[in-house]
Parts: structure tokens; sequence; C-alpha cells
């Protein structure tokens, strides 16, 4: 009798969200994050998320614009339209998705219930083996001429090819993806 064996997105997602409404201020959004050391907060006012913030949004869509954060409701900067998936769905679809639309981050949505939100991060910890379908996008996406990652505009979360650790930022130097410690090393030579 073969067992199954397959890992599913409920195995490495993390059931407890932090959610807050659309009129929630850019300011309250990024008090929270930092009092809970998370980095993206669901949107939603019934059960489904209706957008996501993250600390890269405050910091593009506000920061960099002067705009004071306690005056701009998320709403007007999160992202819209979504891409969830099922609860019941095996890691490595989780991972393909992710990459496919290079995003990190995935509200797991049951019935048109938010139940939960897996990153890439939980992915690899779960799943290291699925690294490469992460990295893979990444080098495709490079080599096609799209954003290098020696800009830093596209940093992969991965395990670094020199030091061996997992790291939520690799860059690639020299076709090898690093992490920023071991890329100054090299660099520094």
């Amino acid at each position: 009798m073969e067992m199954d064996t397959k890992v599913t997105v409920h195995d490495a997602m993390t059931s407890n969200v932090l959610t807050v409404g659309p009129q929630t201020s850019v300011a309250d959004a990024a008090l929270l994050m930092t009092r809970y050391k998370i980095g993206s907060l669901i949107v939603k006012s019934n059960s489904e998320p209706e957008g996501l913030i993250t600390e890269s949004d405050i910091i593009s869509k506000v920061v960099s614009k002067d705009i004071k954060a306690s005056k701009i409701a998320i709403e007007e900067i999160m992202t819209k339209n979504l891409i969830s998936i099922h609860p019941g769905s095996e890691l490595n679809e989780a991972a393909r998705l992710m990459a496919k639309n290079n995003i990190r981050r995935l509200p797991v949505v049951n019935d048109g219930v938010l139940v939960g939100i897996i990153t890439s991060t939980d992915v690899l910890m779960v799943s290291p083996e699925l690294t490469d379908i992460l990295v893979e996008n990444a080098r495709m996406e490079n080599h096609n001429g799209q954003k290098g990652y020696s800009t830093g505009e596209n940093l992969v979360p991965g395990v670094c090819e020199v030091c061996g650790n997992f790291m939520d930022y690799l860059e690639e130097v020299d076709g090898k993806y690093l992490c920023e410690e071991c890329r100054e090393e090299i660099e520094g030579e």
C-alpha cells in the first residue's frame, strides 16, 4: 500500500493572517507590520481578500513620494486583483504560481474565504527542493532581457550558491545566485 506524501499549501501556509480594512491608514498598516514583524497585510472588508499591501508598496508609493502616511488609506496603494491559491493545492503549484507571476505571497482562499497566506519563504522552508522553480524563473527573466538582479530591483529567495545559507534575497553575479555577504566578498576581491 502506497502512502500519499504530497505536500499541500495547507501544510506550509500561515493560518493566522493579520488583516486590515481598506480605509486603514498607511501609517497604521506600517505600525502593525513593525509590531508583528511581518512584511505584508491582507486587505479585506468581508471574508474574501481584496488587496495586499507590502513594505515595498509603502516605500515606493508613499515614502519615496514624500506623502504623509497618516493621510492616505491603504486602498489607494494596495495591490488589487490578487492571485490566490486553494489550501488543497500542491506546494509545487504554489511555487510555480509565485515564480510565473513574480510574486512572493499568495492568499490562501477556500470557497471565497481567506484561510491563510503562503510566502515563498514558507514554500522553501517546507520543501527546499522547490528552490529550483523559484530561482530558475529568475534566471529565465534575467536572460530574457528583463530587469537584472544586479540592479537590486528583482531579488529572489533561495539558497546562496557560495555559503549554502537560505536567504530571502539573492542576486545573480556571474551566473550564480549569491547572498549579499558573499556578493560583497566576491566584489571586494
